[in-house]
């Protein structure tokens, strides 16, 4: 059973409208109310279907006042208070989708739990992407009296939030930032999405996993803020691993530094449209017409650019990701399914990662609601659309350290 509490959305003036359209969201999943019949000589006696009715909502009623609830605060930037018409309108609907996308699939995952006989109470807090609203709700009872606190979201909201909170050993979850968490310096924090420093450490891992002796590595640094976040990580991990490299600067020296008689592993990671097209389509030229043995590494961020499909096959291009959803597995259409009944919209990427937050930490929670942080990086999981496995360090906190490596096949990015 799940208890899903919103003091923080209060039903008036436009609010109401807007909670109304998020129905499903704020009381979907309420504690049962007690049907008490009207008095009065004019009042007819309830029928013997009615009367068993109103014992068995009583009696169930009483049960759940027995239950043991494990009590979880979910922080997220509905932004409410935006809503100035007595219709939300599309901006408005836009502006929440992150929270509410997340939030729907949040609570599948706690339901699953549920259908197995574990017990939530779901506390739903509207940070409105403000830095002082999260700090107003950190010392607020809904989170003090939170066994688990997943969220807040944003970056500035994540620092504001964990200055002001006393969660006394309790984690925080960051559910969705890829941020270094080390900047926050926050012990209990939960990093789910790797930074990109563990997406740098994974590649260089993989390529020394994959490395013979002779083959060439070259690094083209054209020295953008991304690629110095990615490669100085990179350059550090293959170093540790006794992995030689070459780097160049300039497209027009790239020639220069290919290998003629054994492979070429090429590594860039830049996120620049504009510099990144031209480089692919110099090193397919390279391989197709002057028979170089070219593979290409890119940014994980390279799945959002426009790059030609062939040019990427044919350069067996590889980048790493923290998410990935198979279409074809049996988890994945169950809960594609699922959330376009009760929805009646195709999940997003935020209400697949939801999803596997709810049915990880609510597990998690579950198993051990005493010492369930003592847990953390004993357990591992693989969700239909990101894994957990986490390490810990004294200023970063808990980091997700799960990353798929994937290569394009001509349609998409699939794992190795």
């Amino acid at each position: 059973m799940i208890l899903v509490r919103n003091r923080r959305l209060p039903l008036s003036g436009s609010n109401l409208i807007f909670a109304i359209l998020f129905a499903g969201l704020i009381w979907g999943a309420c504690s049962p109310k007690v049907l008490r019949p009207g008095g009065g000589k004019d009042v007819k006696k309830p029928s013997k279907e009615k009367e068993e009715e109103r014992r068995d909502i009583e009696e169930e009623v009483e049960a759940t006042e027995t239950l043991n609830f494990n009590n979880i605060a979910l922080l997220l930037p509905f932004q409410l208070d935006k809503v100035i018409d007595s219709m939300p309108n599309r901006k408005d609907v836009e502006r929440s989708s992150l929270a509410l996308d997340f939030y729907q699939g949040f609570k599948l995952g706690l339901d699953r739990l549920t259908s197995g006989g574990d017990n939530f109470k779901l506390n739903v807090l509207d940070t409105r992407d403000n830095a002082g609203e999260a700090q107003r709700l950190a010392v607020g009872q809904d989170v003090k009296d939170a066994q688990l606190v997943v969220g807040p979201v944003f970056p500035t909201e994540i620092n504001a939030f964990s200055k002001a909170a006393n969660l006394k050993g309790k984690l925080q979850i960051s559910p969705l930032a890829a941020s270094d968490p080390s900047q926050y310096n926050i012990g209990n924090l939960v990093t789910v999405t790797p930074p990109i420093e563990v997406h740098a450490q994974a590649i260089a891992k993989y390529i020394a996993a994959e490395y013979s002796v002779g083959e060439q590595i070259i690094i083209v640094d054209n020295d953008d803020e991304d690629s110095k976040k990615f490669l100085l990580p990179l350059k550090n991990t293959l170093n540790k691993l006794n992995i030689s490299f070459k780097e160049v600067k300039e497209i027009e020296d790239f020639e220069l530094s290919l290998a003629v008689s054994t492979a070429n592993i090429v590594i860039n990671a830049s996120t620049n449209q504009f510099f990144v097209a031209p480089l692919v389509a110099e090193l397919y030229t390279q391989k197709t017409e002057n028979a170089y043995d070219i593979s290409l590494v890119g940014h994980p961020n390279w799945v959002r650019l426009d790059l030609d499909p062939n040019y990427l096959s044919t350069l067996n291009t590889c980048i790493s990701s923290s998410y990935y959803v198979n279409d074809n597995d049996a988890e994945v259409k169950s809960f594609k399914k699922l959330y376009g009944d009760l929805f009646k919209v195709i999940p997003t990427d935020f209400a697949y990662k939801g999803y596997d937050a709810g049915l990880f930490f609510g597990r998690l929670l579950a198993e051990h609601p005493e010492d369930y942080a003592d847990h953390l990086i004993k357990e591992a999981h693989d969700g239909v659309s990101m894994g957990f496995d986490f390490n810990y360090t004294p200023n970063a906190g808990y980091v997700n350290h799960h990353i798929r490596l994937l290569r394009f096949d001509g349609e998409r990015y699939r794992p190795l």
